[in-house]
């Protein structure tokens, strides 16, 4: 014993030395001794190391002594050191047994750890099988501890377990459970129990698992896996998902996995539209989870949308990670692109898989692509030589080489399938054997009623052979609905639905073959366009046009139809350049293109490049009724835009042009009813022109076509039946009694020649279109303008009412403003102005309802009218408010006061009253050419404006027109502006003629004497005037002092005083200011200063009145002037403009005066004279505006601004060329200038110009002679 005792020792020791082959010699010693000696055998195991007779001194030391841990654990570390999986696998028994030996607790905490981890790595059951059994002793906790850890670890791996296995891993689970329950335990349970191969039984068990309901982790884990398993086997492997669903999605049916359970219920029972519709929102399209991505993409196989499943299988092509799976979705793939015809891209996405892990049927579809894209499909057929696809694929590569007798040779005679006896069909069909091939379709189409191509060679039987377009509808119907993707089957449903003009069914097939196809082909594009065209669908319509064009650029029938479409739109620039396109395409359509092109022009109002864009297309085409009917058109939009710039002259040439084109049409053909209600329209419209305009050269039309028409000119009353005609003839042809157009055409006669017969007939013709059209306003109120027109006003009430009632809002204003119109004729002004205030509101621009207030105005609050005229002619031209405006105007002007109103002056000066109001009945008198007041208010603002030469025409047109009682009137106004004119002669001719004597036409007359020089006459007709015809002192005294002033031409200064203190003795209580006026000057004169200022001393009375200031300011400042005081002349003139500061012409009285002073104050000088100006801008001063810029710009030159004076007289002299002191103050600015005074031929010039053609004074012609010798030296 102490020899084997010393041989164990010096063994260790060699182990621990690492001498292995020593500690080997040392062991097999001890075991020659003691074969059974277990120390000895382990040890002997240690020094073998990894050699494989190490294993076998292990194993007999544990058959020895089984219970001894050593032995174990070496053979355990050497199965560790392993790499290989079936040495690794022999350790789960080594650690079991382990499990089983008395070791120290940490020891056996490894031995599970190890258990554990090694199970991981290998995925064992064994492992998990182990641990499950351990954890069903009683172990110590930590040891417990470590295999719970261990074991959970295990079920996490995912490792396989079966049917053996379960109940094992289940009890440790319970066990596990009812120590510590968790929702992971529960989950994890739950993994288990539904890998047992009973999965419905498995998942039922899982249900009726007490913490079931309660968990809602689990009840959503469960959903995936059912979810997973549907989508895997396409089934739930015989579990009753629908006596369970509620159960399992109870609480949590807005979360992923329940929703898409429910969208697999649908599925399974065949509702697959409802299952695609509730799966498309839950799924990932980031991630391609096998599940989602297999299960939507089969949705849209069920449904047939293969390009859906070719978007979704691309998709998720690109983000799959898993292999297998990768090839699963690329056959997807392949199936989607074959059922599109997409052959060669299925061909190349199938090289992508093997095409040994095809199977038959793949085989067969794509040895199908291979034939259909005209590839080699040889190499393919020979895997399918002994299945019942290779002759079907043989039948179909004959029939795309066109060998239909050898089709039939080959399957004549088999019956194995419905493809070969379609096939059969197919051959006979193309070799027109019509007979035979429809018995084999019928055949085919009834052993396979899902195969599309069947029904669409029915569909071509039926209506190309039979033309049975139902029976043939029907058949395509059903091609449609097995393959709703195919174009040929497609093309020909549309065909047999335009066909049978089923536009809805047709529109509803294009609509979806738009949205299931990616690549639509051009046809359903552009018979989409032609239905959306149809419903004035005008975006939808263009868009699908372009698309047709994006693929062919030269389609010239799909750039027509969006060109039609742009225009149809109001894309008029689109449609121009649409349109010039098709004509650089196809030039035998440049007729339409250019009707359609000026048609453009004209609505662009373009209007010159329309009429000549027409005036091509009769280049081409002559009678082209398009084109005639828009140049007339065109022609008439022209027309009335000439008409809004009341340029009639014009405008009725240029509705001539458009009757002769209409005129041109209907003597070609005269069954269109465009062209006669266009003729009818213009007709009416040149009866609207002013008289002398409202004429038309036209032929007498004749129901017989014909090119021999006699032209005639119709005046306005001839044109009337004519338009009255032509609406006869729309009506008649339209089988209608009567027309509004007709009705209204026969009210405008009535309006025009007031016959009550027209009237009449107008309103039968009304009446039987209110019995047509009852709810129509515009019936109603005309025959309420008829009865107002023939005074039955209760009926016209009536009428206007029913309008209104029946009315749309836009239309509503006229309406309210007839029935304004009756009530203001019937004086019931409160409810006329209820009723204008009505059309005010629903249309403010309309100028009738503000004419209505105006008229209203005048009879109850006349200070309004003045406004509302105004404003109703600044919204459109009427003859009432142009009248009435000037009529108000007039008045204003009549009232000399009008100034001293700033609200008044406003409206006549500020608003430009006179030459707006001259504008008004200038318009007014081209329609009422012989109306004597209107022309005798033009006169009268005419002359107020200063347009003496047009007012004096204007005065004699009212005179031709005026009645006896009023051509005195008319008479006292030319006499006035012949005066003005100083024409005296004619003037008192005028005078002389006036019938009844009064004052203002005998003044008028002694005036014209006066001036003409014939004093002693005139002097007896102011003596006439003043005895016989002068009602007060005021008038008389005037009369004295024209009389004095008579007499002192005539007789002398001593008679005329006599005659003035004569007139001031007549106005004995206020002396007149003129005949003080004429005393101070007399004074003046004779150097009476006495006499003057007793004069001045009177008038003071009348210093305040501004038309007064500048006459007494003047004469006061004179008397100082007189007396060379200039200071004290300025002095009192400033006096004068404190108290008028606004007067101009006292302003350019001190200019003189500063400029005459001896201290010349030439800048004062220019400043008042610059304010004179500014004054004179402001108000109405009889000034003359050359001579204060002359006065201006010398005193800028005398202060030293010789730029200002310069550009002073420069401007007087472009505003004022005739002025001569312009000129003179130009010169004398020039003079200044270095470079200007060089110039002597120019300045030599104007001073010639100036004598030759301007009126100088006399001190001026001498300064100009002064000046010229200075020039000339």
């Amino acid at each position: 014993m102490a020899d084997i005792k010393t041989l164990l020792k010096d063994a260790r020791k060699l182990i621990d030395e690492k001498d292995y082959k020593g500690a080997q010699e040392c062991c097999k010693n001890i075991l020659r001794k003691d074969k059974q000696n277990y120390f000895g055998l382990v040890l002997l195991g240690k020094s073998l190391q990894d050699s494989e007779q190490a294993p076998l001194a292990y194993q007999k030391a544990i058959a020895s002594k089984p219970d001894h841990p050593l032995a174990w654990q070496g053979l355990a570390n050497y199965y560790e050191r392993k790499e290989n999986t079936s040495d690794k696998t022999k350790l789960f028994g080594i650690y079991n047994e382990m499990l089983n030996l008395q070791m120290e607790e940490e020891k056996s905490i490894e031995i599970i750890i190890k258990l554990g981890q090694l199970g991981c790595e290998l995925k064992s059951i064994e492992a998990l099988s182990i641990i499950a059994n351990f954890l069903l002793k009683d172990n110590v906790l930590s040891l417990n501890k470590a295999a719970e850890k261990q074991f959970m670890d295990l079920l996490k791996s995912n490792i396989t377990v079966d049917d053996e296995n379960i109940p094992v891993i289940l009890k440790s689970l319970h066990k596990m459970y009812s120590e510590d329950p968790n929702d992971s335990l529960e989950i994890l349970l739950c993994k288990v129990i539904i890998r047992k191969s009973d999965f419905a039984s498995a998942v039922e068990e899982i249900i009726n698992l007490k913490f079931f309901p309660n968990n809602v982790l689990l009840r959503d884990w469960l959903c995936k896996q059912l979810c997973s398993k549907y989508a895997e086997d396409m089934s739930f492997s015989g579990f009753q998902i629908e006596n369970h669903i509620d159960t399992i999605s109870e609480g949590i049916m807005n979360s992923k996995y329940p929703s898409l359970l429910r969208s697999m219920l649908c599925y399974d029972k065949g509702l697959y539209l409802e299952a695609y519709k509730q799966c498309v929102p839950l799924i990932n399209y980031q991630e391609a989870d096998i599940t989602e991505a297999t299960f939507v993409i089969k949705c849209t196989i069920m449904l047939k949308k293969w390009s859906v499943t070719q978007k979704l299988a691309s998709n998720f092509l690109t983000k799959v990670k898993d292999e297998k799976f990768a090839t699963t979705l690329k056959r997807f793939l392949i199936l989607s692109l074959t059922k599109q015809q997409k052959w060669k891209q299925a061909i190349s996405h199938a090289q992508e898989i093997p095409i040994e892990s095809l199977d038959n049927l793949e085989l067969a579809s794509l040895a199908e692509c291979c034939i259909e894209a005209g590839e080699p499909a040889d190499h393919i057929m020979n895997h399918l030589v002994s299945t019942e696809y290779y002759k079907q694929l043989q039948a179909l590569l004959l029939l795309k080489q066109n060998k239909y007798d050898q089709v039939i040779e080959l399957l004549e005679g088999s019956a194995e399938g419905s493809l070969h006896i379609f096939y059969l069909g197919k051959a006979y069909w193309e070799l027109k054997q019509y007979d035979k091939c429809i018995i084999y379709l019928l055949k085919a189409a009834k052993l396979n009623p899902d195969h599309a191509d069947t029904f669409l060679y029915l569909g071509h039987f039926y209506h190309h052979h039979k033309s049975d377009l139902q029976k043939a509808k029907k058949c395509y119907e059903k091609a449609q609905s097995i393959n709703p993707i195919n174009m040929t089957i497609a093309k020909s449903l549309s065909e047999i639905y335009v066909k049978l003009q089923q536009r809805d069914d047709d529109f509803e097939l294009l609509n979806s073959l738009a949205k299931s196809s990616s690549n639509i082909e051009p046809w359903v594009n552009f018979r989409l366009g032609l239905h959306y065209s149809n419903r004035r669908e005008w975006e939808n319509a263009i868009l699908n046009f372009r698309n047709v064009i994006k693929l062919n650029q030269n389609d010239t029938t799909a750039f027509e139809c969006l060109a039609d479409a742009y225009y149809s739109r109001g894309s008029y620039t689109s449609a121009l350049r649409a349109y010039n396109k098709v004509m650089s395409l196809d030039q035998s359509k440049s007729a339409h293109c250019l009707t359609r092109i000026g048609l453009i022009y004209s609505l662009l109002t373009q209007y010159e490049e329309a009429v000549s864009t027409f005036e091509k297309v009769f280049v081409i085409d002559p009678y082209s009724f398009l084109a005639l009917k828009g140049i007339a058109e065109t022609w008439m939009r022209i027309a009335k835009k000439k008409v809004e710039a009341k340029i009639f002259g014009t405008a009725r040439d240029c509705a001539q042009h458009a009757i002769d084109y209409i005129t041109k049409a209907l003597s070609k053909q005269n069954q269109f009813l465009c062209f006669w209600r266009l003729l009818a329209d213009n007709l009416m419209f040149i009866t609207k022109l002013p008289n002398k305009y409202a004429f038309v050269n036209m032929p007498v039309l004749s129901k017989e076509s014909g090119n021999n028409f006699e032209i005639s000119k119709k005046e306005k009353l001839e044109i009337f039946p004519q338009a009255i005609a032509c609406y006869s003839h729309i009506a008649k042809q339209n089988q209608q009694v009567s027309s509004y157009d007709l009705a209204s055409a026969y009210l405008a006669f009535y309006n025009e020649n007031k016959k009550i017969v027209n009237c009449h007939i107008s309103f039968n013709l009304t009446l039987n279109c209110i019995k047509e059209r009852p709810t129509l306003w515009r019936n109603w109120n005309l025959l309420g303008k008829i009865c107002l027109a023939i005074k039955k006003y209760e009926i016209a009430q009536h009428c206007f009412i029913k309008a209104l009632l029946v009315t749309r809002k836009w239309s509503v204003a006229k309406i309210w403003c007839n029935l304004g119109t009756l009530y203001l004729k019937l004086k019931l002004y409160k409810l006329s102005n209820y009723c204008f205030s009505r059309g005010q509101s629903a249309l403010p621009s309309h100028p009738q309802s503000w004419i209505g207030q105006a008229l209203i105005a005048e009879a109850i609050r006349e200070e309004e009218a003045m406004d509302l005229f105004r404003h109703a002619s600044r919204l459109g031209y009427h003859p009432e408010s142009a009248l009435g405006y000037a009529d108000w105007v007039c008045r204003t002007l009549k009232n000399n006061k009008y100034k001293e109103n700033s609200e008044s002056k406003y409206e006549i000066e500020g608003l430009f009253a006179i030459p707006y109001a001259i504008d008004l009945v200038e318009w007014y008198c081209n329609f009422e050419s012989s109306d004597p007041c209107a022309y005798n208010i033009l006169g009268i603002l005419q002359e107020r404006f200063g347009l003496i030469r047009s007012a004096i025409q204007s005065y004699e047109k009212a005179f031709e027109y005026a009645s006896d009682d009023k051509k005195n009137i008319t008479l006292l106004n030319i006499g006035r502006i012949l005066v003005r004119m100083e024409k005296y002669d004619e003037a008192i001719k005028i005078y002389k003629a006036i019938t009844e004597a009064s004052l203002e036409s005998t003044t008028g007359l002694a005036f014209a004497l006066f001036k003409n020089n014939l004093y002693e006459e005139s002097y007896s007709v102011y003596d006439t005037a003043l005895h016989w015809l002068s009602n007060s002192e005021a008038e008389k005294a005037d009369l004295l002092v024209a009389m004095a002033g008579i007499v002192y031409m005539h007789k002398g200064a001593d008679d005329a005083k006599t005659i003035l203190f004569h007139s001031i003795q007549v106005s004995h209580k206020k002396p007149t200011p003129h005949s003080l006026f004429a005393i101070c000057s007399l004074g003046l004169i004779q150097s009476d200063q006495g006499l003057s200022k007793l004069a001045l001393s009177e008038l003071r009375k009348y210093e305040r009145e501004s038309r007064y200031g500048y006459d007494i300011g003047f004469l006061k400042s004179y008397i100082s002037v007189c007396e060379d005081n200039m200071g004290q002349a300025i002095k009192l003139l400033s006096d004068c403009l404190h108290d008028h500061p606004s007067n101009a012409l006292l302003w350019f009285c001190m200019a003189q005066y500063c400029l005459k002073a001896t201290n010349t104050k030439a800048k004062v000088a220019s400043c008042c004279a610059q304010k004179a100006l500014s004054s004179a801008h402001h108000g109405e001063f009889d000034c003359n505006f050359g001579k204060i810029l002359a006065s201006a710009s010398i005193a800028e030159h005398l202060a030293g601004d010789k730029n200002k004076a310069l550009l002073l007289a420069k401007g007087g002299l472009h505003m004022y060329p005739n002025q001569a002191e312009i000129w003179a103050a130009l010169l004398f600015s020039l003079l200044a200038h270095k470079v200007w005074s060089e110039n002597k031929k120019w300045l030599l010039g104007a001073t010639a110009h100036m004598r030759k053609s301007l009126n100088i004074s006399r001190p001026l012609g001498r300064w100009l002679i002064l000046m010229e010798k200075k020039l000339c030296k």
